[in-house]
């Protein structure tokens, strides 16, 4: 149910940034005894000195933000012994990738 919720705020935050519009992309791959989440956007992207504290506590660049989601998707992603990383992508957007040690009955 956690990692739904982390899901759930990649998510929202990739439509909040696509307010004209764009593409929103799931993709998920086992990788050996991982399974791999990348979420991606096609917005504007994320600049690169937000991008070094985008997962600080308190932090946003968005008018009437917490800067308490991309935290709270940390911290629950670390809880399951997993990582999470954000990227710019070349071609403009964001990709989120949360990586995570597969469970019981893999």
């Amino acid at each position: 149910k956690l990692i739904k919720q982390a899901l759930l705020n990649l998510m929202l935050n990739a439509t909040q940034a696509m307010s004209g519009g764009g593409g929103l992309m799931l993709a998920v791959e086992r990788q050996g005894e991982h399974v791999v989440l990348s979420v991606t956007d096609t917005g504007p992207g994320i600049a690169a000195d937000d991008l070094a504290r985008i997962f600080e506590a308190y932090y946003t660049t968005k008018k009437g933000g917490t800067g308490l989601g991309l935290p709270m998707t940390r911290r629950i992603v670390e809880e399951h012994g997993g990582s999470v990383r954000a990227e710019q992508r070349s071609g403009g957007g964001a990709e989120f990738t949360l990586r995570l040690p597969l469970g019981e009955g893999r």
